[in-house]
């Protein structure tokens, strides 16, 4: 029987016969309809060549699991080898055919020489329930935040794309689970006299009514959205997508893809409300157990009537199944007319898992402000446990 490649976002490339490829394509169906929240660790998908909903229920990537992203990375893949195996445990957030549920759940410590501070920095609750791979309905509680996420989508297959609407937050950029980095929210508290010290994409602005469209081929995906003012901070009890004048406008595309020994993503993102603007480019490149990711961004009416730059350095090296060692910088200029006004932080870690579903982070952070000086030497201690 002849054999056809099927590559698609999200699914690794394989060779599949005619009746496999029709089951291949119902799975990439739930697989979208199974993924989506506001962060992700794009690292993973980098070094797999492959979209960020490989592993989770949102074509952004990031909150709740898929089965794959819990069967197989947070059970076998991410943990230590030799400690791993002692906490094995079925897809427990898979509670019937069509429902699934999941949390997200971490605890940060930040200690130096002039303060320390304790705090859960997460807990977020999520559902998805799924219509036979064709619709689902989507809901997450940002328990701290106070704020709740829902959507609903509709998956079609015939056009490789699909529909959501709902309360959410814009895709945009890499989608870090790390909001301290400047490409996302910043600093939020320990700040050093900026007006603004990142860019607005902070779990404390809250979702606002959306209506998306996402069309993917191949290793290639495509969203555009409009929403309430988003940067405004718009509730949802404003009419669907609030007046015209106080929109935002979200598009983004990527393209992942694998060559030889070497793995990669690239893609551009584009913000629009009011006089703002925001554009960036992001991705990343990995070979062995090496991977860089990067982004930066232009934003221009951010910080009042100027322009601004932030942009995001990373490189991981795994060590082994479990331990990864990581460098990082982080850059923001609020006015890149002047010359005393950026940040520039550089961190060193390492994030461990030692079972499934357990992270821990150990980082060591150094930041400088222009015209000041440095700031005294953070450590940030983190435990994130998800299911």
């Amino acid at each position: 029987m002849p054999v056809s490649p099927i590559s698609e976002p999200g699914l690794p490339k394989v060779l599949r016969t005619t009746k496999e490829s029709q089951r291949l394509l119902l799975r990439i169906a739930i697989s979208f309809l199974l993924v989506q929240s506001a962060s992700a660790i794009p690292r993973f998908a980098i070094k797999e060549g492959s979209s960020c909903n490989t592993c989770h229920v949102n074509p952004a990537g990031g909150a709740l699991r898929n089965d794959y992203g819990m069967l197989i990375v947070s059970t076998d893949e991410l943990p230590m080898p030799t400690t791993g195996s002692l906490i094995t445990l079925d897809d427990v957030g898979q509670l019937t055919d069509h429902l699934r549920i999941g949390a997200d759940l971490r605890i940060q410590a930040i200690t130096d020489s002039e303060e320390s501070t304790a705090f859960p920095m997460q807990t977020d609750l999520y559902a998805y329930f799924d219509l036979k791979g064709m619709m689902g309905l989507y809901v997450e509680l940002e328990v701290l935040q106070e704020n709740t996420e829902y959507w609903t989508n509709a998956f079609f297959p015939f056009l490789n794309s699909y529909v959501r609407v709902g309360r959410m937050r814009p895709m945009y950029g890499l989608m870090l689970d790390d909001h301290t980095s400047f490409i996302r929210g910043g600093n939020l508290q320990r700040t050093h006299g900026l007006l603004k010290e990142g860019l607005p994409f902070s779990p404390l602005t809250p979702p606002v009514n959306t209506a998306e469209l996402g069309m993917f081929r191949s290793d290639f995906l495509f969203t555009a959205s409009l929403s309430n003012g988003f940067l405004a901070g718009e509730a949802a009890e404003a009419t669907f997508l609030g007046p015209p004048s106080n929109r935002t406008a979200v598009i983004r595309a990527e393209y992942s893809s694998s060559l030889g020994g070497y793995s990669g993503l690239a893609g551009a993102s584009y913000l629009s409300e009011g006089d703002t603007e925001i554009k960036g480019f992001f991705g990343g490149i990995s070979r062995d157990r090496l991977t860089w990711t990067g982004e930066v961004d232009f934003a221009g009416g951010w910080t009042g009537d100027v322009n601004s730059v932030a942009s995001y350095s990373e490189i991981a090296w795994m060590i082994k199944p479990g331990i990864h060692l990581l460098a990082k910088y982080d850059f923001f200029d609020e006015d890149i007319e002047l010359l005393e006004n950026a940040l520039s932080r550089f961190s060193l870690g390492a994030e461990l898992y030692p079972f499934s579903f357990l992270e821990l982070k150990i980082q060591m952070r150094k930041t400088h402000v222009s015209g000041t000086g440095m700031s005294p030497i953070e450590f940030l201690f983190q435990t994130h446990a998800w299911f």
